[in-house]
């Protein structure tokens, strides 16, 4: 394999390979393989198409594209190891040249660790970590808890109850009178409780623990916050970019589950996604800084979680999704190291 790194500006690596026939070639036997699989053909159940009548259905190409792909995803992390390249983010990747029994050539466009100069974060933690958060809980607030409960059920209870044709009960017809008491009876029909006073002490503690746990998270948003403030980060334009993509794509994702379609929302309101992207522009920046914040103390205090623990969790995701083609593991065990890294460094904070 033939390998040509370039140094961008911006923090970024231009790495143009050329990948052997020989090399490609070996990836042939699994793609068909899963290819096949989920090929249809009317008379045979799926997966049970015989070889010579599913490789009919699939194109030379898309078998040599598939190749290539799984080709490049590994050569990547060999590259990466090899040449001793920090990447961090989502590389681009740009098939250059692919043909049946000719090299592989592609180039890799992907960002590497910038310099960064972090403040003192233990100590920054350490007195983020000292500052009091209240958790007190009043009646009022239990109170208005209670009564969301009972407003809830009797909700239910009226929409048990509807006739044929009439409308549904929503939240804002629910008067007071139709309220149910608050007795020992009552409660038990909400948990196990054996009285009003256990019940209305239990929605205490849970308030409780609400506030403790925004809190927590407050203090931790509040942490972050003051290491970036007292720190130089650059960060390569290419993680503002994917940090953009996933901020549209968890959006556009919302808007799927409230059954309208991304574009048919976008033109009620007159925007397009580019729009979108230039408000989020500097939020994207934020989330790249705290990305790289993070990496950067994981690699400072060592912090790493073990392989045992990253392989298990891989294996569970890959299980979970065991029914959806084009799943790259490589890509999978990636996210998964880092994102228990960043859980260990967030731990290794709040305990400053």
């Amino acid at each position: 394999m033939k390998i040509d790194v370039q140094k961008r500006e911006h923090a970024q690596v231009e790495i143009k390979v050329v990948l052997p026939a020989k090399k490609l070639e070996g990836y042939r036997e699994t793609t068909e393989q899963e290819l096949i699989s989920s090929v249809k053909v009317d008379g045979f159940r799926e997966g049970k198409v015989p070889r010579d009548v599913a490789l009919k259905q699939i194109s030379g190409m898309q078998i040599l594209e598939e190749m290539a792909h799984r080709a490049i995803s590994d050569a990547y992390i060999e590259i990466l190891q090899k040449e001793d390249i920090k990447a961090i983010g989502h590389p681009q990747i740009a098939i250059t040249k692919i043909a049946e029994g000719s090299d592989l050539e592609f180039t890799i466009t992907t960002a590497v660790l910038p310099d960064i100069k972090l403040g003192n974060y233990k100590k920054i933690a350490k007195e983020e970590n000292k500052k009091e958060y209240a958790t007190d809980v009043d009646d009022t607030e239990v109170e208005e808890t209670i009564t969301n409960l009972r407003k809830m059920r009797a909700q239910q209870n009226a929409m048990e109850n509807l006739k044929d044709g009439e409308d549904p009960v929503s939240w804002n017809d629910i008067k007071d009178e139709d309220l149910p008491e608050v007795t020992d009876e009552w409660v038990k029909t909400i948990g196990k409780f054996q009285n009003v006073e256990e019940f209305t002490k239990k929605i205490k503690e849970n308030l409780v623990s609400e506030k403790e746990a925004k809190n927590h998270e407050k203090r931790r948003i509040a942490t972050i916050e003051a290491i970036i403030a007292d720190s130089k980060i650059e960060v390569p334009d290419m993680m503002v970019e994917y940090e953009l993509d996933k901020m549209v794509h968890e959006f556009e994702g919302n808007i799927a589950m409230t059954g309208m379609s991304f574009d048919d929302y976008l033109q009620s309101i007159n925007k397009t996604r580019d729009d979108y992207r230039t408000e989020w522009r500097d939020q994207a920046y934020k989330r790249a800084q705290t990305q790289l914040m993070l990496n950067h103390i994981a690699t400072q205090e060592k912090i790493d979680p073990s392989d045992e623990l990253v392989e298990a969790e891989t294996k569970k995701i890959m299980e979970q999704y065991k029914d959806q083609k084009g799943i790259d593991e490589n890509n999978v065990r990636a996210y998964v190291a880092n994102v228990l890294t960043h859980q260990e460094v967030f731990t290794f904070l709040d305990q400053q």
